[in-house]
């Protein structure tokens, strides 16, 4: 993996004010005032696709506002975000944790398997072992394949599986939602199944795999990030651990990140620093002007939160980790609210933000009081910014806290 997907990115980027074309039809769009306004315009029409069948019937659908099908998510994740979600979430990482404990493994691999499989059932509750293992196959090839890991030309009688693996799982959304009439469940995807009628199958299909996907990659990349900077920094794991010796994991539950503030602006600030996914990729979906500089549909714009979070225009010293920058009033910490990104831009962020806020303090509480993580005496874990950031050389064993 590259060390640094944005080495060459960044000359230009300084010498253009944060837009430059890359090539013909790609403008790197790393200004924070310009990324907003780009994301603005290309989204204002949020109407989901046609149907596959109305496609090939060469008919138009009935319009459905992908506004609606985030308003649907955002008040399901009122209900998963709250006391008893917060506890169950914590319960499956301790769990998956646990799992894990006594022997080495590599820990951004491990991280990943922490978050998705603790996110799966908030996503799509109810799998069979069965079901729950084909989508944890296609999870694991996606992220294989976002890491570079995947073998990029396989020969002709492998090239098959991994459009294998993904048919499996759209096969097991499809199931799951035709359930739901009759088996309800308070996960993300009960509110596309209420939708089903007017979304029809495959738009369905699509939204929830959406979401699989999305939970296949950032989020653990994030976690990843939270174990490298506590076993890099352990006078802020000390810091973090004596948040969390005076706070029940009741207040905890209750109130979020609230009643643990140094957690809060330590995760702030990992996420800022280590920011994924490094960059987006977008088509045109509209003319529009970005900065001067005219796009047409068909030609790609790129939004990087990373560059965005690094620009030393709106950040003293981007590349010094402080979490203190988000103490009010710190003369480091942000200029205005769109030059801090780490979830997307509106109208299309992250739906799960404030959920994913909570599942990384919840893993510092996990890892500062249950566990510890070992690392061999011999390890220097670095840092590669590829498509996601992810330490290299960081592999090591996890221990119970105060066991052999």
């Amino acid at each position: 993996m590259d060390p640094d997907v944005l080495r060459d990115l960044r000359g230009p980027s300084a010498a253009a004010g944060g837009v430059f074309w890359q090539t013909e039809r790609q403008l790197m769009v790393f200004d924070a005032d310009a990324a907003a306004q780009a994301n603005t315009d290309n989204y204002a029409d949020l109407t989901l696709p046609d149907r596959l069948r109305d496609l090939l019937l060469r008919r138009p659908s009935t319009p459905v506002s992908w506004k609606r099908v985030r308003s649907a998510w955002m008040t399901q994740l009122r209900t998963l975000g709250g006391e008893a979600g917060l506890a169950a979430l914590d319960a499956r990482m301790d769990s998956l944790l646990r799992a894990r404990t006594g022997v080495p493994v590599n820990l951004p691999w491990l991280a990943h398997e922490v978050s998705f499989r603790s996110l799966l059932p908030i996503v799509l509750d109810g799998l069979s072992p069965s079901d729950s293992a084909k989508i944890t196959e296609d999870a694991i090839a996606k992220l294989a394949r976002l890491l570079g890991e995947a073998v990029e030309d396989p020969p002709w009688w492998r090239s098959w599986r991994p459009l294998s693996i993904q048919v499996k799982a759209g096969l097991v959304v499809r199931r799951a939602l035709r359930r739901r009439s009759r088996d309800p469940r308070a996960d993300l995807t009960q509110p596309i199944a209420e939708l089903l009628g007017e979304l029809g199958m495959d738009r369905a299909v699509d939204a929830v795999t959406a979401v699989l996907t999305a939970i296949a990659g950032p989020p653990g990349a994030a976690e990843g990030c939270v174990m490298y900077e506590l076993v890099t920094r352990p006078d802020w794991a000390d810091r973090l651990a004596a948040e969390f010796a005076s706070v029940s994991t009741a207040e905890l539950y209750g109130s979020g990140t609230r009643c643990a503030p140094v957690a809060h602006r330590f995760v702030k600030e990992v996420l800022r620093r280590w920011t994924s996914p490094t960059m987006l990729t977008r088509s045109v979906r509209t003319p529009m002007c970005v900065a001067g500089h005219d796009l047409a549909v068909g030609q790609h714009f790129v939004l990087s939160p990373a560059m965005v979070h690094q620009d030393p225009r709106h950040w003293p010293d981007p590349e010094v980790f402080d979490p203190d920058r988000w103490l009010p009033g710190a003369s480091h910490g942000p200029a205005g609210g769109q030059h801090y990104v780490p979830f997307g831009w509106a109208p299309t962020a992250c739906v799960g933000a404030g959920l994913g806020l909570c599942q990384l303090v919840l893993l510092c509480r996990l890892l500062c009081t249950t566990y510890r993580i070992e690392l061999p005496a011999s390890a220097a874990p670095v840092m590669a910014i590829g498509p996601v950031p992810m330490a290299v050389g960081f592999d090591g064993v996890v221990r119970v806290a105060g066991g052999y």
